[in-house]
């Protein structure tokens, strides 16, 4: 017999045990980490709308501008880092620019850059997370995209679907996340025929951290920052911490092994989530 280190009872030895069970090791784990008791934490309000629409309703309000209204004639090509930046950190909820960015497509209307879509690494294929599927070297990730106020209300479908053609042949799973902090529940992935699996992680809700002007941190931001990521620590700095709901996912698929590929996850896919009192 040996005794639990989180709740001191004794319980059957076994070679690396340092816990009775599920919950001490749990417990114990929360201990290392320096993570107190989330009954403490607020969880965070799901926005009735998305961050996006939210910044373009202002900017319209603010700044008058012509709704272009022809979006036969916008153009979509590839743009440098620098102006796709101007786009996504002026409407993007995170208002910064994804890690290992591959590409960057832009829409134009009248030879006005008038949106902006960001491909970038899938950190999960470092990690091997999708050679079980069979997409490894493969998949590629839409991390960030957004348009301008004054754009054609059909012009984030079409800046996706025209940017994914012109991405090199070897990507032939998109993948992209969206997140109920932000509002989101994509409904422009929806519009260009994604297919939604939900949420992949396993677990409960994750952690928002933000600063007192409400700008998110990222964990590898607060450790580098900070020295920890870990909740007290934050707290003790001055940060904002809530609970909020894990990410959603979206999947879409190109090519000539289309439909081979959409096969290895047809039993996650799942209804398109839906805004309170919208039609089904």
């Amino acid at each position: 017999m040996q005794r639990c280190e989180v709740c001191k009872r004794r319980f059957p030895a076994r070679s690396d045990a340092k816990t009775c069970g599920s919950r001490c090791r749990q417990r114990a784990y929360r201990r290392r980490m320096g993570i107190g008791p989330r009954r403490y934490l607020r969880r965070a309000k799901v926005a009735t709308k998305a961050h996006q629409r939210l910044i373009r309703e202002q900017l319209a309000a603010q700044h008058p501008t012509p709704i272009a209204t022809d979006i036969k004639t916008s153009t979509v090509r590839e743009i440098s880092y620098h102006d796709a930046e101007a786009i996504i950190t002026q409407f993007e909820y995170l208002r910064t620019m994804p890690p290992f960015v591959r590409h960057c497509f832009g829409l134009f209307h009248d030879n006005r850059l008038a949106g902006a879509v960001v491909y970038a690494d899938e950190p999960g294929e470092n990690l091997g997370v999708w050679d079980r599927l069979g997409w490894g070297g493969r998949i590629i990730c839409l991390a960030r995209g957004a348009c301008t106020h004054w754009a054609h209300p059909h012009s984030a479908s079409r800046l996706i679907r025209r940017s994914m053609r012109l991405l090199p042949a070897r990507y032939q799973v998109i993948t992209a996340t969206v997140d109920p902090a932000a509002g989101e529940i994509g409904t422009i992935y929806q519009a260009a025929g994604f297919d939604y699996v939900g949420t992949m992680a396993s677990g409960g809700d994750r952690l928002r951290i933000s600063d007192h002007s409400g700008r998110v941190i990222s964990d590898r931001s607060a450790r580098r920052a900070f020295g920890s990521s870990a909740v007290e620590p934050l707290l003790s700095a001055g940060l904002h911490i809530q609970q909020i709901a894990r990410k959603g996912r979206y999947f879409a698929f190109r090519g000539p092994e289309r439909a081979a590929l959409r096969s290895t996850i047809a039993a996650r896919i799942r209804p398109y989530p839906k805004r309170p009192g919208s039609p089904r």
